[in-house]
């Protein structure tokens, strides 16, 4: 297990919003952790950082339908239009929502017009985010980290058993897949 310090120097990403060709929001589980995440979205297309938003997950229902479907309706709710939306809806894991949104904005025809995509996620959990992004998009696309800084970040991550226990779990996780070459 990593020391604390090197834990947040190696998890925790954030990178200032600069103009992108979309937003990839990453669900979650927790519908709070979800709902911080889809905000985080909706704010950078409302500042005009991005004109489109990817919305990803589908295998862990919510209410009873997909993450990216109860997103869409968070994003919504804040003023994004349904127009500025695309959802990839049968995901249940970080590998999974990369590989099904390439599949999906290839197919959508999205793809070969993307140079760069703002990645919207926890911000403990951006770094997994980051290298699995770069493994399965194209070489040129470039990416940008806009976390949520809202729960568990990198300034009050030791504060509660909770964050700890989760901070603790996903850095197991990154050593696991860098160890095993599926990141």
């Amino acid at each position: 297990m990593m020391v604390d310090d090197k834990i947040t120097e190696q998890l925790f990403v954030q990178e200032a919003p600069v103009p992108s060709d979309i937003a990839m929001v990453f669900g979650a589980v927790d519908e709070i952790v979800m709902g911080q995440r889809a905000r985080r979205g909706a704010e950078l297309y409302l500042a005009g950082y991005v004109p489109r938003l990817l919305l990803t997950g589908g295998c862990v229902p919510v209410r009873g339908y997909p993450e990216s479907a109860w997103m869409a309706e968070c994003v919504q709710k804040y003023g994004v239009p349904n127009s500025a939306l695309l959802l990839e809806d049968r995901s249940s894991n970080t590998f999974e929502n990369v590989m099904m949104s390439v599949r999906l904005l290839r197919e959508r025809g999205f793809l070969n017009r993307i140079g760069t995509i703002a990645l919207v996620s926890s911000e403990w959990h951006m770094r997994r985010v980051l290298l699995t992004a770069k493994k399965y998009f194209p070489g040129n696309v470039h990416f940008v980290c806009c976390p949520t800084c809202e729960g568990c970040n990198r300034e009050n991550w030791l504060n509660s058993d909770a964050s700890r226990r989760m901070v603790y779990t996903e850095a197991d996780l990154l050593e696991l897949f860098l160890k095993t070459g599926a990141l």
